[in-house]
């Protein structure tokens, strides 16, 4: 017969054991495939974002297959690039919305970035066709297996959807889409309602048609949760040498006052800490012509949006936010997460 004493050390080591096992089986399952699609010029955030990714790339939790630049700025996609060269990726692909009327640069970094950063592109001019781009990367990988996520205006998003048969594939856009796409999570609106610039500026009309043919689930980061979660102040100033692209991003947007974590959030959302955060509402987000959007209950529906659970301090959450831009990843553990 077992003594205490043996039968509580077996016990110890069952645990370790159970967790061992259920680690070593989160790590093993397929790494989500991911396509960012970014506007990268009028906000900082975008850069947060990307470095986010990146560095859940590079620790194996997800992978990056390929970053689709949806603006008017000539200079944000080598800017892209330079931000996946810096950390060691430069083959990650970059895509441009091409064929644009007029290409104008309004940003505060781009350029500078651009110029100050090794990139593998020269010029926008280098870049994949976005919508090329993007059947591509679907055409290329299992079926249901790429989550797109989007923090910037729908362009080319429509234009992925509008997409015919090519020889990437014999299926049209939308097919395509319903073949390879797990989930799009949609940086965009303001919930339940409200008017977001993602969603009306610069083309509100890309809004209402992805959201008319999309058939997937979406998940959708309103404006109202980033804008509480400020990232990239001095404790981000802090922690990453100065010769660090996005310790320079971030010096020439606002020298490190801080900003709202608007596309930040969508990134967390791939991680499993999310659930600790947010919680989800269910149903169908409409949108107007004018890009303007509310909400319709119902929970069965296929979109959602978050919210923060109420017990969670957004500042917590901004910490967490910063950690994942510097590069401290989150262990396979779920950690508790103080309020």
């Amino acid at each position: 017969m077992l003594s205490k004493g043996t039968f509580g050390f077996l016990l110890i080591l069952l645990f370790f054991f159970c967790t061992q096992q259920n680690i070593a089986a989160e790590n093993s399952l397929p790494r989500q495939k991911i396509i960012l699609d970014a506007d990268i010029d009028s906000d900082v955030d975008d850069v947060g974002a990307m470095a986010m990714l990146l560095n859940l790339h590079k620790a194996g939790t997800i992978e990056l297959i390929g970053v689709v630049i949806t603006s008017d700025d000539p200079f944000a996609p080598v800017c892209a690039s330079a931000v996946n060269t810096f950390y060691g990726c430069a083959d990650i692909p970059v895509g441009f919305l091409k064929g644009q009327p007029k290409l104008t640069n309004h940003s505060r970094y781009t350029k500078t970035i651009a110029s100050e950063f090794p990139s593998k592109l020269k010029s926008w001019e280098d870049a994949d066709e976005a919508v090329g781009l993007y059947r591509k990367l679907l055409s290329q990988n299992p079926d249901e297996s790429v989550t797109i996520v989007s923090i910037g205006h729908l362009s080319s998003l429509q234009g992925l959807l509008q997409s015919g048969a090519d020889q990437l594939s014999p299926l049209n856009g939308k097919d395509l889409v319903k073949k390879k796409v797990d989930k799009w999570i949609c940086m965009g609106g303001q919930f339940p309602q409200g008017k977001e610039a993602n969603f009306y500026r610069p083309d509100p009309q890309s809004t209402v048609y992805c959201l008319a043919n999309w058939e997937k689930e979406v998940v959708f980061c309103g404006w109202e949760v980033g804008n509480k979660i400020i990232t990239g102040g001095e404790r981000l100033k802090s922690e990453i040498p100065t010769n660090h692209i996005l310790y320079r991003s971030y010096e020439l947007y606002n020298n490190f006052a801080g900003r709202q974590s608007w596309d930040q959030i969508a990134v967390l959302l791939l991680i499993h800490q999310a659930d600790r955060f947010f919680s989800f509402v269910n149903g169908r987000c409409v949108v107007a012509p004018d890009g303007s959007n509310t909400w319709e209950s119902n929970p069965s529906g296929k979109h959602q949006y978050v919210i923060l659970n109420p017990e969670i301090n957004a500042d917590r959450i901004a910490i967490f936010t910063d950690d994942l831009m510097i590069g401290r990843i989150p262990s396979a553990q779920k950690p508790e997460i103080k309020p």
